[in-house]
């Protein structure tokens, strides 16, 4: 008889107790370019004249860049956090362009395309990557 008052008043103790959900990491939610509003003030909105920016940004960075080759994909959102080092924060928010560049040699051969990674915020390049992939850089649309 006692045990089934202590299973009572155990049981009076624990109405009410609701499991509460982890809250869920926002970023990169969404599926389209700018679906929602929260979307379009975190990453800013994407660049519109990133073919004229890539080429004039590369036509002064690489040796003959103004007669070069170039590939484009369309905008991608993504982010850059900062070395584990510096504190693992997110270090930039916004627009990933890949492209390739096939610059010609001086017989006017084009050599074999590289790859790049072009950060853009609204507008304007932030940085270059070369190559496919990054390991603080995290595309969040695929």
């Amino acid at each position: 008889m006692r045990n089934i008052f202590v299973i009572l008043g155990v049981s009076f103790l624990l109405v009410g107790c609701v499991q509460v959900p982890a809250p869920q990491p926002t970023i990169g939610i969404g599926i389209g370019i700018g679906s929602a509003q929260g979307e379009v003030s975190e990453y800013g909105n994407p660049p519109r004249n990133y073919m004229t920016a890539i080429r004039s940004y590369f036509s002064t960075k690489l040796k003959r860049g103004a007669t070069a080759q170039y590939k484009y994909s369309s905008p991608k959102r993504a982010y850059k956090r900062k070395g584990l080092a510096y504190g693992g924060d997110i270090a930039w928010k916004g627009w990933l362009v890949e492209t390739s560049v096939a610059v010609p040699t001086r017989t006017g051969r084009y050599l074999t395309p590289r790859p790049y990674m072009v950060l853009f915020s609204g507008e304007q390049i932030v940085e270059d990557i070369l190559g496919n992939s990054h390991k603080l850089l995290t595309k969040v649309d695929k």
